[in-house]
């Protein structure tokens, strides 16, 4: 089982959200790194369609998770990865529409991990974002990133 999460909007090391901080306390900052993979503007979250053959990055951050996985399934509930089970969601639009995948990541300092991360099922009809960084993006339209 991975040891690595790659997180590329709600729950980046920079994202003011409650979640992202619970993953910053719960897990270790490993740095910046890249996917290969197409990432859609979904509103006040993103989405990201990982492949191996896209000629694009998706940017984000890896954490090293650690042996508890009380933060994997807490994250999980909040991707929306997991049946309801009555649970108010974060983002409910988003439920159903991603599952947690193993993808290979590039580290910024160098050097590759295989890592999980929350991926669309299928690509959107919404608008691409062509740096592949969702907080950049947030920051060049004058939005606030990921704050409930």
């Amino acid at each position: 089982m991975p040891e690595h999460l790659f997180v590329y909007g709600t729950l980046r090391a920079e994202s003011a959200h409650p979640m992202a901080h619970r993953l910053r306390v719960g897990a270790r900052h490993i740095g910046k790194g890249s996917a290969r993979g197409l990432l859609y503007d979904c509103g006040s979250w993103p989405g990201a369609f990982f492949g191996p053959e896209e000629k694009y990055r998706v940017i984000g951050n890896v954490f090293a998770l650690g042996r508890s996985s009380r933060l994997l399934t807490d994250l999980d509930k909040y991707e929306g990865v997991t049946p309801a089970n009555g649970e108010e969601r974060e983002f409910p639009e988003a439920e159903g529409l991603f599952h947690r995948i193993l993808i290979e990541v590039s580290l910024e300092q160098g050097g590759t991990v295989k890592a999980w991360a929350y991926g669309l099922k299928e690509a959107p009809r919404a608008r691409l974002i062509g740096t592949g960084d969702f907080i950049a993006d947030r920051r060049l339209r004058g939005q606030r990133t990921a704050r409930p």
